[in-house]
């Protein structure tokens, strides 16, 4: 039996605001592609709680003006 790796890309499909934003998207912070866990509103902005794909998850905090961009698993 032999194994077979399949590689994944990811393809930059739409620019997002935050409000726009869904809990598993993927999206790009700090030059990374990561899965939105949670958000939530503050009165300045969003927290966006996500994973990286090694499985470490960052909580941050993002101004309304931040646009996201969007993408999807090819």
């Amino acid at each position: 039996m032999s194994d077979t790796i399949i590689l994944m890309d990811y393809a930059h499909v739409d620019n997002l605001s935050a409000d726009q934003l869904l809990e598993g998207d993927l999206i790009e912070i700090d030059d990374e592609v990561v899965q939105i866990l949670e958000l939530n509103s503050t009165k300045d902005g969003i927290v966006i709680s996500y994973e990286n794909e090694f499985g470490e998850r960052e909580i941050q905090e993002f101004s309304d003006e931040v646009i996201f961009k969007l993408f999807v698993l090819q």
